[in-house]
Formats: structure tokens, sequence, C-alpha cells
């Protein structure tokens, strides 16, 4: 047995008795070059490596003789049963034809004119795609040489491509398509019209995944333009339409051009309407949001509430600080153009106060908020605690309008205002926050002890960020029953002791207002005292002031008209809370609606009646 050695550079080769023991150099060093072939794929389709030349090489056909020809056309064999060859691909060598393509074919991408070697592959879409406007300027062309190369090449195309383009004018005349030829009206940098996301919106088409030929799953891609809470930019989508026998209506297409919709002029100017309303929500707004039923996929939520558009912010904690939720492609310097808003994504981003979630809003579903002017007057208390509620707005508004400008010997400490609210259940401290807010027509955050957890990192983190974000919204924060994180620390309980010491800390540096209710004052830790500007102890509601709060609740949901004044006063003197009083009303409420009446006294009697029974 032998051992064949072959020599890169020479080609020769030797034997040499296997025995022998043969000594190479080292991996690497030798200036010269090992050339292997590539046999036929084995069994399972894996090609292999061999140092032997192949016999059965093909001879070439690309050279100087062919180079000579305006134009090669690559033949293979049809399967199709209507030809036996079909066109694979063609190259243009001539240079006229070149400068003809290039005005026919003007931006369409991936197409380069200019190229030495043009080379297109079947099935053509470029040229199936621009056919009118190769055929127009065919017809327009004067330059007797020009003329006859461009002749030559439309008889070959037409040849060709004419059973494609005939059936796809045939399909569009009917207002039909086939799965298999929606590529053809699927034109690059058109604009695409989809409603598979809720709402009608436009996408620029930016090129298939692929230019050969079509399959089940033909794969593209589109563009829109959002927002990455600093600049304006293009992001890019594969998509694809999903496989369906037959014919059905082009407007039916999970994708489809503009042009083809039958009032495709008042939809381009509502998207473009909307595209410019959509650039304006830049930064930071606070709206009202009313979602739709159609809608309520991307919100679920289907009520109205109060939102906050902030992308910077929603960048930042919508997924926990992670990841950025847009990542544009290509940025966009300036404002948009009407083309740009056109493919302009309706969707923003930004904080529900109502559901403590951040979240995804539509453009169209945001309105201006309807305040209500009379929330202040709404909060009852006491008679000789009334003049608290002046203290207290005035304050507010002092602290929202910069007027205390004191600052802490520690820079940066000491600007926010705090403000305590103790005392029982259901006599005004949520409320008063409310109504402060309301009446300031800035946003509530409203936090408890539950949303921030009991975890020192987690905790720390969470109201961190509160604290931060609170401020840049000019928002009045509410921590609901804070008494977990005010109560007096002990040797006890240190877990709770860190917990206390890291509110502590955070509150010297916060500059915005906050609002503590609790429902314990006896317990709260010394070092609150010197923290809390203004400390209010609600009382329990007196027999007015809960006729007070039963006037005030029957006059804004039913017709306080039916009640008569004895009426009034017979439920005073029951001793229940605002929220009691509240809940007993709405309860009503939903009784008299299932009588298909209004609400009556003898609603109330018997709401009030099944409560006393529960006791």
């Amino acid at each position: 047995m032998t051992i064949d050695i072959s020599d890169g550079a020479t080609g020769g080769s030797a034997t040499v008795p296997e025995a022998m023991d043969i000594q190479y150099e080292p991996a690497g060093t030798l200036c010269d070059f090992r050339t292997l072939y590539q046999t036929n794929p084995d069994g399972y389709g894996m090609d292999s490596w061999t140092k032997e030349v192949p016999v059965d090489l093909p001879d070439t056909v690309e050279d100087a003789e062919s180079a000579q020809y305006a134009l090669l056309v690559r033949k293979k064999k049809c399967y199709d049963g209507c030809r036996s060859l079909s066109i694979h691909s063609i190259v243009v060598q001539s240079e006229r034809l070149k400068e003809f393509l290039k005005k026919a074919l003007a931006d369409y991408p991936g197409i380069t004119t200019t190229l030495k070697r043009l080379v297109v592959t079947s099935p053509f879409r470029p040229f199936v795609h621009r056919w009118e406007a190769i055929t127009k300027f065919r017809d327009e062309e004067q330059d007797p040489t020009t003329k006859a190369h461009v002749d030559m090449f439309y008889r070959i195309m037409d040849e060709e491509l004419r059973d494609v383009i005939d059936r796809k004018n045939d399909l569009v005349a009917k207002g039909v398509i086939t799965h298999n030829l929606a590529w053809t009206i699927l034109e690059p940098q058109g604009v695409l019209l989809s409603s598979s996301h809720g709402a009608l919106r436009a996408y620029s088409f930016a090129q298939a995944s692929s230019e050969n030929e079509p399959s089940e799953t033909d794969y593209f891609a589109v563009e829109h333009v959002d927002f990455d809470g600093t600049k304006f930019g293009y992001i890019s989508t594969v998509t694809t339409i999903p496989s369906f026998p037959g014919t059905i209506p082009i407007t039916s297409l999970s994708f489809y051009p503009l042009r083809y919709h039958p009032e495709k002029d008042t939809v381009q100017e509502l998207l473009i309407s909307r595209g410019k309303k959509w650039e304006a929500y830049k930064g930071y707004h606070f709206k009202s949001y009313e979602p739709t039923s159609t809608d309520s996929k991307s919100h679920n939520d289907n009520s109205k509430s109060r939102v906050i558009i902030d992308m910077e912010a929603y960048d930042m904690n919508g997924h926990n600080g992670r990841m950025r939720s847009v990542h544009l492609e290509r940025e966009i310097d300036g404002e948009l153009d009407d083309e740009q808003r056109l493919i302009a994504t309706p969707m923003l981003y930004g904080y529900s106060l109502n559901d403590k979630e951040w979240k995804s809003f539509h453009v169209d579903h945001l309105r201006d908020i309807e305040w209500d002017d009379r929330a202040f007057e709404s909060l009852v208390l006491p008679r000789e605690q009334e003049g608290l509620k002046e203290v207290i707005l005035a304050v507010a508004k002092a602290q929202s309008n910069k007027v205390d400008t004191f600052d802490d010997v520690v820079r940066g400490k000491g600007q926010g205002f705090i403000m305590q609210l103790s005392g029982p259940p259901g006599v005004g401290k949520t409320l008063t926050a409310e109504s402060v807010a309301e009446v300031m027509r800035v946003p509530l955050y409203v936090m408890s002890a539950g949303d921030l957890g009991v975890d020192a990192r987690c905790f720390e983190n969470k109201l961190k960020n509160i604290l931060q974000l609170v401020p840049k919204w000019g928002a009045v924060l509410l921590l609901d029953e804070a008494d977990v994180f005010m109560e007096a620390r002990d040797s006890n309980n240190l877990d709770r002791n860190e917990l206390v010491s890291i509110f502590l800390r955070m509150l010297e540096y916060y500059k915005g207002i906050l609002f503590l209710t609790t429902n314990r004052t006896q317990n709260i830790d010394p070092a609150f005292e010197s923290r809390i500007h203004l400390s209010v102890a609600y009382r329990e509601l007196d027999a007015e002031s809960r006729r007070q709060v039963w006037t005030q609740f029957l006059s804004r949901t039913l017709n306080i008209e039916a009640f008569t004044g004895e009426q009034l006063d017979q439920v005073a003197e029951l001793q229940l809370n605002g929220r009691q009083i509240k809940n007993v009303i709405k309860t009503a409420g939903l009784l008299a609606w299932s009588k298909g009446r209004e609400v009556r006294f003898e609603d109330l009697k018997m709401v009030l009646a099944l409560r006393d029974l529960q006791k």
C-alpha cells in the first residue's frame, strides 16, 4: 500500500511506502496552496471535498466571444406543461440597453444598471412591476441603435412575461388576485395598506426577501416611521401574505397597495392627517384615552382612562429598563414630510394612571381631559375644619408654580412639599389628593405599599423611578396607606427598619407634591416629623357633613329632586363614611336600572336594609 503526496505548486505526485516515517513542515508555514475540489453531494445532501480534479467539468461559455452580444439569455428546462424551456436569467451587456433600463427602472431598489455585469433573474420582478414604463420608454426611443437593442430585449421579455402580465391585468381588472401572483402588485417603495393589527395604517414596501420564484411563504419587508423618545426614524418588519386558495379581493389581502383602495385619495389624506397628529405627541402629554371595542386588543381595556404619553419614560420603565421598545434602523433629521407622516405608526407609548401599567395607545383615541372644576368643592369636612381646604390648595398651587424657592443647606434637598393626611377610612383623605390634582390640572400618581413591595432592593428601585418621574410630569403623588413605611423603627424588625430608612432618605430629595395617607398616627417614626410640611387629621363625619355627601353624590349621578329634605335628613343620621355612602348610591342605581326606572328613596332603603342584615 502506498501514500500519495501531491505538490500544490507543480501538481506532481510521488508514492512512498506506507511505513516510511514522513516529516511535515509546521502547520501553515509553506508559502504555497493546496486546491480541494467539491464532489457530488452524498445521500444526505452534504458536500464533501477531494484533492482529485473532476473529470466531467463543463466548458466555460461566458468568454470574449459571448461578451460581444448585447444580451445573454440563460434558459433552463421548464416543467409547467406550457413550454420546454424558460428563461432562468439574463445578463445585460449593452451600455445602450443599460441606459434605457436606468430610466425605466429608476429608483427600483436592488437594481444598479451601471454595473459592468447586470444580471436579472426569474421571475423578473423589476420588469413585471415596471412593464408599463418599459413599454412607454421603448415607444419614445429615438436613437436607431438603442431602439434596436431595446426592441430585441422587449421581444424576448414579452414572450417570457406575457402570460404573467396578462393574468395579472385580468385579475386586477376584476379587483381580485391569486396568492401566487400577489407579488406582481406589491411593488417596492409602493405604499401598502394593512388593518391586520387593528385600525387601518400604511407601510412602505421595502423589498422582497428573495428575488427568486415566489413560494407559499413569500416573505417581504415593510417599513414604517416611529419615534424612539428622541428622534424619528424608520423601522423595518418582515412579513408575508398568508396562503389562500383561488382568488380574493385585493383589499382583503393582509397588505395591499394603496392605489387599489376605492377611496385612495381620502384614505391618504386621513392617514397623513393622523401622522401629523401623531408627530405632535413627541415629548410629554397628559390626555384622556377612550378606546373602542376594536382597540381593546392592544389596550386590554374598553373604559375611559387618563394616560401620560412619554416615550422616553416608557423606554426606561416599560421593559424594566432592560431593552428599548423602539429600535430605529434609519434616523430622520428634523420634522416629517407628508410621505413619512403617511406611513407613521398610529401607536404612542406611556403610562395608564387607572391601570398603573405602561402601555401602548392609539393616537385616534386620545382626547383632551374634561376637568372637574368643582372637584375641590365636593370635598366635605366638618364645619370647624373647612379652613383646611383653602390652606391645602394654596400650598399645593404655590409649590406647583415654584413660589417657594427655599433650598436646604445641601443643594437639591428639601425642595418638595409633603402633606400627611390621617384619619379613619372614608372621610376624604384620598379625595383631598384627587381634588388638588384636578384643580391644578395635573396627573395624580397613586401608589400603595403593595405596589412597592417589601424587598429592600426592589422597593428602593421602584420608589426611585417614581420619585424621578412624578416631578418630570408635574404630577401630584399619593402614597396611600403609608403606615408600613412610616411606623417607628424598633430592634425587633430589621427588614421594616430598612424600608423606613430608605423611604426617609429618598424623601429628602423629592421635588414634587406628596400626599401620605394613614389611618394611624400614634406610632409614626419621629424622623418623619421634620420632613412633613403639613399634617391634617380628619375626623369622623358628623350628620351635617354626611348630609352634604349624600346630596353631592345624588346630585352628580341621579335626580336629587326625587328626594325630600326629610329623606336626606333620615339617611344622614346613619353612621356611614363617604365611601360607604357612594357604594350605597351606586348599588341602588343598579337596582333601579334593573327595574327600568330612576332611583327612588325605597331603593336606598332596600340597600341599607341589606347592609344591616350583613352586620
